[in-house]
């Protein structure tokens, strides 16, 4: 019969070797919340790598060993921002009741202009991005034009706007995405938020609505494309 093993008094149990790669992780996401913070708080200018270094309680060896330099940080703040702001909008548009234009225009202005006055997305993304980060660093990947294309798109096919040509044509689709960025700056900005909030709100739907078929303009119910 086995018997338990006890351990001399005052014994430690050996702490849990964590793997490297576990570790740069840790790391590289300490880095990014310190960041993000200070970029929301004071603004890309006004962060110093010695306060990030400071608020995640680590050396400058880490920084420098995950990012090239305070650009390279922000750069990926930027991404994992706007990421999280596009996966936002699209929740909430798959997830709203209606019909196709309820989620994707009234329900998704709504969220978007919401979303767009949070003080991280608003200061990262729509202020100090297009000044610290090239054009081609923000829209190599076109998260934001792709969510722009892919709305509009969804509505086209469903007869609500169009017709143009075979699908939205490009510079709808980049038309579209100024006016949602301006958007963004115009709400961060409002010294009174809730008011502008409902005014772009309005606006935008509006933008929308001008581009929807309507009975009598050219034949049909609404929603239904004209040849």
């Amino acid at each position: 019969m086995s018997q338990a093993t006890t351990m001399p008094p005052g014994h430690k149990q050996p702490r849990r070797r964590i793997p490297k790669a576990e570790q740069g992780r840790r790391t590289r996401r300490r880095l990014l919340k310190a960041g993000r913070e200070l970029f929301t708080e004071l603004g890309y200018t006004q962060t110093s790598t010695t306060a990030i270094v400071q608020r995640a309680r680590m050396t400058r060896c880490p920084l420098y060993y995950h990012f090239r330099d305070k650009v390279t940080l922000f750069a990926a703040v930027f991404e994992e921002v706007r990421t999280a702001h596009i996966e936002h909008l699209h929740r909430v548009i798959q997830s709203a009741e209606g019909d196709l234009w309820q989620r994707i225009v009234v329900t998704g202005c709504r969220a978007f202009v919401e979303s767009a006055a949070d003080p991280s997305i608003h200061r990262i993304v729509y202020l100090d991005g297009p000044a610290v980060l090239p054009w081609a660093v923000r829209h190599g990947r076109g998260a934001g034009l792709g969510l722009v294309r892919e709305v509009l798109t969804q509505l086209w096919d469903a007869g609500f706007i169009g017709p143009v040509s075979s699908g939205p044509p490009e510079a709808l689709v980049h038309l579209f995405w100024a006016a949602f960025f301006e958007a963004g700056v115009y709400v961060g900005e409002a010294a009174d938020q809730e008011t502008a909030k409902e005014e772009m709100t309005t606006v935008l739907i509006r933008l929308f609505t001008g581009l929807r078929l309507q009975a009598g303009g050219g034949g049909g119910a609404p929603g239904a494309r004209r040849n």
